[in-house]
């Protein structure tokens, strides 16, 4: 019953309410954002299936525990993968998980230098260049002094990129201008987490990042879905109301 009601809803707005009330309906008592979440990353599995090939190279910003990591080293084996993660234990477990991945303790912006990270211990998840009190105000931060580099410094120019994703709580403005002669040679796939409430912490409103990616970088943008289902790409002003968190950038059709 529950397969055949998955394949109704799959995509389709009525989904992440389905999945939170058979959630709780089993006793499972799961926030509804983290819901959503699930299907955003299945939604992003989907896609990195269909873009990878056998020898493809994806980057992982803000690579936290390695989840999208091991898709990529699933779908494209013989590839040269790159991971970036600012706090020093997660990074240690991924260099032993993925030796064969470039895995580097940076945080990655516009400019090279050292700047402030704030860790939030009971949700790491959450940690980033800014303390972004608005998120889980109550938790404790711990702040710790990170090398923070520009992307297109460490790319080499001789290496295909063919995929990016970017999941930095809000500075992914300041990622993707460090990363502009990347993207614009290689115009990737980039898996993007994007809210403009914490991306203007960072003073990027949600048109400056559309900006970026479309009229400097020469991609369309879309919604995870809509992009699996083929259909028309975001304008400005979709991008900019829109209440989605998690989007693609991506070549023409």
């Amino acid at each position: 019953m529950w397969t055949l009601m998955k394949k109704c809803i799959k995509d389709t707005q009525a989904e992440p309410y389905a999945r939170w009330l058979i959630k709780r309906s089993r006793g499972i008592r799961m926030p509804f954002d983290l819901v959503i979440n699930e299907i955003y990353d299945r939604q992003a599995a989907e896609l990195i299936e269909r873009v990878l090939k056998d020898d493809s190279n994806a980057i992982d910003i803000g690579c936290h525990k390695g989840q999208f990591l091991k898709l990529f080293m699933q779908h494209a084996p013989k590839g040269h993968h790159y991971a970036f993660e600012p706090i020093p234990p997660l990074v240690k477990k991924l260099q032993v998980e993925f030796p064969s991945v470039n895995v580097y303790n940076h945080a990655l912006g516009n400019t090279r230098g050292e700047a402030t990270f704030y860790v939030i211990p009971d949700s790491p998840a959450l940690s980033g260049l800014n303390a972004r009190t608005f998120v889980e105000p109550d938790k404790p931060r711990q702040e710790i002094v990170v090398t923070v580099e520009r992307l297109d410094s460490i790319i080499p120019h001789d290496v295909k990129i063919d995929l990016i994703k970017i999941d930095v709580e809000g500075a992914e403005g300041l990622v993707i201008e460090g990363a502009i002669e990347t993207i614009k040679r290689n115009k990737p796939y980039i898996i993007l987490e994007h809210g403009s409430a914490s991306s203007s912490a960072f003073g990027f409103s949600s048109g400056d990042t559309y900006d970026l990616l479309v009229e400097q970088c020469g991609l369309n943008v879309s919604l995870l879905k809509n992009w699996l289902q083929g259909k028309s790409s975001m304008s400005k002003q979709e991008f900019t109301n829109s209440s989605h968190w998690y989007f693609i950038a991506h070549p023409a059709y």
